[in-house]
């Protein structure tokens, strides 16, 4: 199973020389994931259900199966199958779950014992690192290839509204203006993670994406059901460049109530727990 990501900070801390920006996140594993299989095979055969729009070959299941035969010297001969559950630019990592799903159950059908994943990851796209490393919570920097597993806190549950609208990352990116982050935020959240002093009121203190102004220029609909949560008291913070938004509950029944409440107002609103391993 490859699950989705919400980012619970996203902090740009500036632009890189390889034309990236440097960022500082916090991520967490959500309960919403997608079905992948894979096994050795005679040809590389990749089908994705529902299909995501990539063109053929370059979906990035199929770059991981490509980035991993390059890396272990061998063909990329392989048999997969992706089932999606977690929408398509969604701001959830679904494709970036499904690549590293891929490499970790090649790894294992190719028996490549010696072979480290990590880096492999990171040449296919800036989320893999992340989801391959298995973590459930995880501080990431660079432009995603640094991942520190974090300790997972008591089960934290959120209302996961997921909009209708695709966002493109890079196109968020270029319409980013705000001014570099210190990446404060995350830090202290990293830090009460490995403190082990994580409550949701910690982390409600901190909840915070730098990309939220870029994304709502770019997609308006998310301002618009941003502004719509708040008039009924409800705080809705963004994951990755969008569009998905989410809302901390206190615990699964203040967040059924909040879907409850989004619900009513033609939302698609899914209660999801936190912090799951792949």
């Amino acid at each position: 199973m490859a699950p989705a990501k919400v980012n619970l900070t996203l902090e740009v801390l500036g632009p890189r020389a390889d034309g990236y920006h440097e960022l500082a996140s916090v991520f967490a594993t959500v309960d919403l994931r997608d079905r992948v299989r894979v096994a050795p095979w005679r040809a590389l055969d990749v089908r994705i259900a529902p299909a995501v729009g990539a063109v053929a070959g370059d979906d990035l299941a199929s770059r991981a199966v490509r980035a991993l035969a390059e890396a272990s010297a061998r063909p990329a001969l392989a048999h997969v199958r992706v089932r999606k559950r977690i929408p398509v630019a969604s701001g959830l990592g679904g494709g970036s779950s499904d690549a590293g799903a891929v490499l970790r159950g090649l790894a294992r059908a190719w028996r490549l014992d010696g072979v480290d994943l990590a880096p492999v990851a990171a040449r296919i796209g800036s989320d893999v690192p992340f989801f391959v490393s298995g973590a459930a919570y995880a501080l990431v920097g660079g432009r995603g290839e640094l991942v520190e597993a974090l300790p997972a806190p008591d089960p934290i549950w959120i209302a996961l509204v997921q909009l209708r609208e695709r966002v493109s990352t890079a196109e968020v990116f270029g319409a980013h203006r705000a001014k570099p982050s210190s990446g404060g935020r995350t830090a202290k959240l990293a830090k009460a993670l490995r403190d082990r002093k994580v409550t949701v009121a910690v982390i409600r203190e901190v909840l915070h994406n730098d990309l939220l102004e870029a994304s709502e220029r770019v997609a308006p609909a998310i301002a618009d059901v941003r502004k719509t949560a708040s008039a009924m008291g409800i705080d809705l913070a963004m994951s990755g460049s969008g569009p998905s938004l989410f809302a901390l509950g206190d615990d699964r029944a203040h967040a059924i109530r909040i879907a409850r409440r989004l619900r009513r107002t033609g939302l698609h609103v899914r209660v999801l727990r936190l912090g799951v391993t792949p």
